[in-house]
């Protein structure tokens, strides 16, 4: 059975954690990039260099737009890794599967590299 990228997102009560696998300083941004069945992860390529926070400012950044909330309802965890955990205030997980969804569809298990 494939997993979905929706098992990489999980609710705790009015907010929503997203567990990410980030790859700074890429040619391009594309958050979100893919999903990686064996990180249970969603993938994010920013094109900010892990330097200073500016990859992180990014993330925050782009998410924000994403589900159309202020940066500061965006809080990372696990700042110094590629792993990190963003948690959206107020978001529900529902509008986040439902925001991610024409990123991430049904084919997305297959694109993922082990």
């Amino acid at each position: 059975m494939t997993m979905s990228y929706e098992n990489a997102i999980k609710s705790t009560g009015e907010d929503t954690i997203i567990d990410l696998d980030v790859t700074p300083g890429s040619k391009s941004t594309e958050v979100p990039s893919g999903y990686d069945e064996w990180r249970n992860r969603i993938r994010a390529r920013l094109s900010a260099k892990a330097v200073g926070g500016k990859a992180n400012k990014q993330l925050i950044k782009e998410l924000s737009g994403i589900f159309g909330i202020n940066q500061s309802l965006v809080r990372l965890s696990g700042e110094t890794s590629t792993k990190k955990s963003v948690k959206l205030i107020g978001v529900a997980r529902e509008d986040v599967i439902y925001a991610l969804r024409p990123f991430l569809g049904a084919d997305v298990a297959d694109d993922c590299t082990k």
